[in-house]
């Protein structure tokens, strides 16, 4: 039997799961949000309502949105590299449900064993240096339950946007994060926004990543993203 559409009911690590596997179908994926971040499911048009949620995950228009390759391993809405990889480790073992405040406190918990990663970071058209707190690639727009690291971001350009931060006071961190819900960090000191189609970053360092919100096991020295040839079908919200 053809299946049609498939709907899952989870967050980012499982549209990763279930996107890969759908990757060489025509077989349309509709998302429920059920998990701690769900920052993929933010990128769909829902108005955040359960019930538009429902809708589009059924019924709405079959959309073809980008794929990003990390080592030649797919990923559907950003990786974070550094302080950002460091949250999401914590999150994950949080016991409190969803949602923006799994993150914050997460981030109490990392913050006071920040510590800087130095990288060389390559684009299309660009190479250089940085002690960086983090670095974000996104498809998506968010991650970490809403935070805006990469506000401009779209699933269809075929681009990637970056945002890197480089290395602050911890005491500056909390200036700079309600700002990143906002998307507005990007006008602050220190952060600079990039668009490239591939991407290279190595270190002499292992650099904590993580992959749509699931963290590696091990650090990696080598990461190298490109967009992969094929694209996902995704249930997209009908604008009204």
């Amino acid at each position: 039997k053809r299946y049609e559409r498939i709907v899952l009911l989870g967050g980012d690590g499982t549209v990763n799961e279930v996107g890969s596997a759908l990757l060489d179908s025509d077989i349309v994926m509709g998302v429920i949000p059920s998990g701690s971040g769900n920052d993929f499911y933010r990128m769909l048009g829902n108005n955040g309502k359960l019930k538009s949620g429902f809708e589009t995950a059924f019924f709405g228009k079959p959309s073809l949105v980008d794929v990003g390759l990390i080592n030649d391993r797919p990923f559907f809405n950003s990786v974070g590299i550094g302080f950002d990889a460091e949250v999401a480790i914590a999150a994950s073992r949080s016991k409190s449900s969803s949602g923006v405040m799994v993150y914050l406190s997460a981030i109490f918990k990392t913050l006071p064993h920040l510590k800087p990663i130095d990288i060389d970071l390559e684009l299309d058209k660009f190479r250089t240096e940085a002690r960086a707190t983090l670095v974000c690639v996104g498809n998506g727009r968010s991650s970490g339950g809403g935070f805006r690291l990469t506000p401009q971001a779209r699933i269809d350009d075929g681009l990637f946007d970056i945002c890197l931060i480089d290395i602050l006071p911890k005491r500056k961190i909390f200036t700079y994060l309600p700002r990143t819900l906002r998307g507005s960090h990007v006008r602050l000191p220190g952060v600079r926004m990039f668009r490239s189609r591939k991407i290279i970053i190595t270190s002499h360092m292992k650099l904590p990543v993580h992959i749509d919100g699931e963290a590696l096991a091990e650090g990696m020295e080598e990461i190298e993203f490109s967009m992969d040839s094929r694209k996902l079908k995704v249930a997209m919200a009908v604008a009204e």
